[in-house]
């Protein structure tokens, strides 16, 4: 799961798109789907591109949330490099690797 905010100006957003780049084109189109969605979560939008396998377990998803910049998303205000508004990063992430897990 790769989750970058396209104002970011420390780690340009590109560096997140290769990467889901590279892991999609290591899947044959008969082996995976590709869904693209947009959103709105805590006050950002968001593109989000999820690679599932034949068997529909996500094995990507890539986020670039409009906005955001060099912080986790969702993250407390208090904390340094964190970003209240946006989806919540952690929730995703826990999300994304529970339902890849396998019995």
């Amino acid at each position: 799961i790769v989750i970058h905010g396209d104002a970011d100006a420390t780690v340009h957003h590109s560096n997140g798109e290769r990467i889901a780049s590279i892991v999609g084109t290591r899947l044959s189109d008969a082996e995976s789907e590709a869904v693209r969605e947009t959103g709105e979560a805590n006050g950002r939008s968001y593109e989000r591109l999820v690679i599932r396998d034949a068997a529909q377990i996500p094995v990507l998803e890539h986020w670039i949330i409009h906005g955001a910049g060099h912080a986790w998303s969702g993250g407390d205000p208090a904390g340094s490099y964190a970003d209240p508004a946006g989806p919540d990063a952690s929730r995703e992430m826990v999300r994304f690797f529970l339902e890849g897990a396998r019995p």
